[in-house]
């Protein structure tokens, strides 16, 4: 009896301390982080170019800073939200029920921002993790969207 509680609290402890790791790793493994050489005007202009040649669409790009001092009368340092589309990921999800829920997910954001040392860093949603969670054509389109992603982003990873 005393060895059945003492693995049956050793199971416990093993889950807690999985749970606590799980917990510091899940938001640096959903949402990447990267530094930028350059500031945010520069930074937007490369992933755009980077986009294009990948054949994305910069939708839309949003200016944080601008609204939330419109809006709030509130200052944030420089923000601003890429909405990249592609139309034929968009559709292999948006055609079919089972996996038109993804379009919550649409368009594609990536953040590019400064932080208060004055460096820029982007920040994008782990496509591939994502898809991997949802697995079958989810899983497949959305690892093409992170590969494309990778792409877009190298010039940060070098």
């Amino acid at each position: 009896m005393g060895n059945i509680i003492k693995s049956l609290g050793l199971v416990l402890l093993g889950a807690l301390i999985m749970g606590i790791f799980m917990m510091k790793m899940i938001p640096t493994m959903m949402v990447h982080e990267l530094k930028s050489p350059y500031g945010v005007d520069e930074t937007i202009k490369v992933i755009s170019a980077n986009a294009k040649k990948q054949g994305w669409n910069v939708k839309n790009v949003v200016d944080m800073q601008k609204s939330m001092q419109k809006k709030l009368n509130k200052e944030i340092p420089a923000t601003k939200i890429m909405k990249l589309g592609q139309g034929k990921y968009a559709y292999a999800l948006v055609q079919h029920d089972e996996t038109r829920f993804v379009s919550a997910m649409m368009p594609h954001s990536i953040a590019v921002f400064e932080k208060s040392d004055g460096s820029t860093y982007i920040s994008s949603m782990n496509m591939g993790l994502m898809g991997k969670l949802f697995g079958g054509e989810t899983e497949r389109i959305m690892g093409k969207v992170q590969a494309d992603d990778d792409e877009i982003l190298k010039f940060l990873m070098q």
